[in-house]
């Protein structure tokens, strides 16, 4: 079903993608994005391209995804500005004659079977999906913003794949390794080779980092093993997906820090597919009085690992660590009430 929610969004799309190319910033209006804050931000509306430190066109993205084996476009999952460049993204693709599977981080294993089951009764109903799979219980923003993702890629017959673990199995990976994941499994992902030292170092540091440097020393190993096997799982649907649905180009839709191009999932990529052409974009909202693209590279370790970066407004500015310190202070009240309740 085609709302008019999905057509405005279309619309919005395909104006804010004339950034960089036809489109200057002193002609490009405001009122194309939806996410409030600074909106009138110099970098608003700017692709960058780390690797050359300079300014990069639309049409410089389209160039690269038009030749990419696997396409990973990095998000702030609550931004809806990124979810509407995903869109347009993938249909860009479909314009460019490629043929995509798109590979979603937020949708688990155990949903693939509702979810196939559901476009094969109602094929092309992305509305649907969101109540076909029970994604309101799965702690993501409301499927709505998705939807528009899902909608263009089965406007343009691309296959939808789910590409996250479900809970369960992450709880099991930190308590037990890799090895929950079966030997097998985790032979095939190269999960059983250990990371390089000084890799392993600086992904336990950005976790720490990117976690307000509040998280419990032990908890740091069991995140870094749950991100590698997350990102391994993600790197193999990507892969297996390219050979038996029969399309030449592979799509994931997942969080910025999964598909950052040094150690996300392009690593894996790179082992379980070598010799493959990978593209990444991250979605990066603009932060107040920051306007040296270079200095958001902070957030990611100290350097921008994508391809492009495409900088879109916020969606607020509360401070994110304040929201993790009364996350972790519920998480510690809850273990205790669980541990009194034992000992009694």
């Amino acid at each position: 079903m085609i709302t008019r929610h999905l057509i405005a969004i279309w619309a919005v799309s395909a104006i804010v993608i004339l950034t960089g190319c036809a489109a200057d910033k002193e002609t490009e209006s405001t009122s194309h994005w939806k996410s409030p804050l600074y909106r009138n931000h110099p970098l608003t509306g700017v692709i960058w391209k780390p690797a050359a430190e300079r300014k990069a066109t639309a049409g410089e993205v389209y160039a690269a995804l038009k030749k990419a084996d696997f396409v990973l476009i990095g998000e702030k999952h609550d931004n809806t500005d990124h979810h509407w460049l995903q869109a347009k993204l993938v249909s860009e693709l479909a314009a460019l004659g490629r043929e995509p599977a798109l590979v979603f981080e937020m949708l688990t294993e155990s949903q693939q079977a509702p979810l196939d089951a559901h476009l094969a009764s109602h094929p092309g109903d992305a509305a649907g999906i969101g109540a076909a799979v029970g994604w309101e219980k799965s702690g993501w923003p409301d499927w709505e913003m998705y939807q528009p993702i899902a909608q263009q890629a089965l406007y343009n017959d691309m296959p939808l794949l789910a590409g996250g673990l479900d809970r369960d199995m992450t709880k099991r990976i930190a308590r037990e390794g890799p090895a929950a994941l079966g030997e097998e499994r985790a032979t095939a992902l190269q999960l059983d080779e250990p990371v390089a030292k000084d890799l392993h170092a600086e992904m336990r540091q950005v976790i720490f980092n990117s976690h307000c440097k509040q998280l419990p020393e032990p908890m740091l190993d069991p995140m870094l093993t749950v991100t590698l096997a997350k990102d391994a799982v993600m790197a193999d649907r990507m892969v297996q997906a390219r050979t038996p649905l029969r399309v030449n180009v592979a799509v994931l839709i997942a969080g910025a820090g999964h598909a950052r191009a040094d150690w996300g999932v392009p690593m894996h990529l790179a082992r379980l597919a070598p010799d493959t052409r990978i593209v990444t974009v991250g979605l990066v909202e603009v932060e107040k009085d920051v306007t040296d693209p270079a200095s958001y590279g902070e957030r990611f370790g100290g350097w921008l690992a994508f391809d492009f970066i495409w900088f879109t407004p916020r969606v607020d500015d509360t401070d994110p660590c304040e929201v993790f310190a009364e996350q972790l202070r519920q998480m510690r009240e809850k273990r205790q009430k669980t541990e009194d309740g034992e000992g009694r």
